[in-house]
């Protein structure tokens, strides 16, 4: 299920740049169930040696400014933030606690809700076309002179859509407690459309790509990429997008 909020303040509010970090933290406060807050915050869903959140968020969507030197973003009301996750609970905590709450911040802004709504994914294609609403992140961890170097994967390499149908069929198997019968492709619909963004996140750079992406897959698969995101670091801010229209053909 995905839940959209449009959030509005008076005057302007200020962020940081590279503000990933404070939206996470608007979203773990407004768990309002203690003990799943705590499991989801802590552990999450466990996979091998890996654990998964299953959810994913948007960047603030809405009219904005920037100041490289000061490292700020000013936004005007309202914004929108999409928040979307396959466990059911949480989205059930998270809307629960944001309906109830007088007391909301961004950062060091009040905010309240204007609109919150709630979508049903209800597509069951095998192909799509998606523009992202945060990056998409995939990387490998190599070891270079005994250093341990994090490499980040271009969506024009053969790579990228491999990783990305690797973390999705943890996910499934997380989910369904089996394996996909299909695999998972992605492949960007115009190279020159597809931009790198650079992201701080608590002083870890971390380097994903916005754009518009064709992708395809068994029904399922692409369920768990919308609802829990493309790729890795999802819980962080990374990989959610929107699904586009199909233009028929004459």
């Amino acid at each position: 299920m995905r839940l959209e909020l449009e959030l509005g303040f008076d005057g302007s509010m200020v962020l940081p740049i590279h503000y990933n970090n404070i939206v996470q933290g608007f979203i773990y406060r407004n768990i309002e169930d203690d003990i799943f807050r705590s499991f989801l915050h802590d552990e999450g869903f466990k996979y091998e040696k890996r654990n998964f959140k299953l959810f994913t968020f948007s960047r603030l969507l809405g009219k904005f400014q920037m100041d490289i030197e000061e490292e700020t973003i000013t936004f005007t009301p309202p914004v929108k933030l999409v928040v979307s996750s396959i466990v059911d609970e949480f989205i059930e905590n998270f809307a629960n606690s944001i309906i109830k709450t007088d007391n909301l911040f961004l950062g060091r802004t009040p905010v309240y809700v204007n609109k919150i709504s709630a979508y049903e994914y209800k597509n069951d294609c095998n192909s799509g076309l998606i523009t992202m609403l945060s990056p998409i992140v995939t990387y490998s961890t190599v070891t270079i002179m005994e250093k341990k170097k994090t490499i980040y994967h271009s969506p024009t390499t053969e790579v990228f859509s491999k990783l990305i149908y690797e973390n999705l069929k943890k996910k499934y198997e997380i989910i369904y407690n089996d394996q996909p019968d299909s695999k998972f492709f992605i492949e960007p619909l115009n190279n020159e459309d597809i931009k790198m963004n650079i992201i701080k996140y608590h002083g870890i750079i971390i380097k994903g790509w916005m754009g518009k992406y064709r992708v395809g897959g068994q029904p399922e698969l692409i369920r768990i990429a919308y609802e829990t995101g493309l790729g890795s670091k999802n819980s962080q801010g990374f990989g959610c997008f929107a699904l586009l229209p199909e233009k028929r053909r004459v």
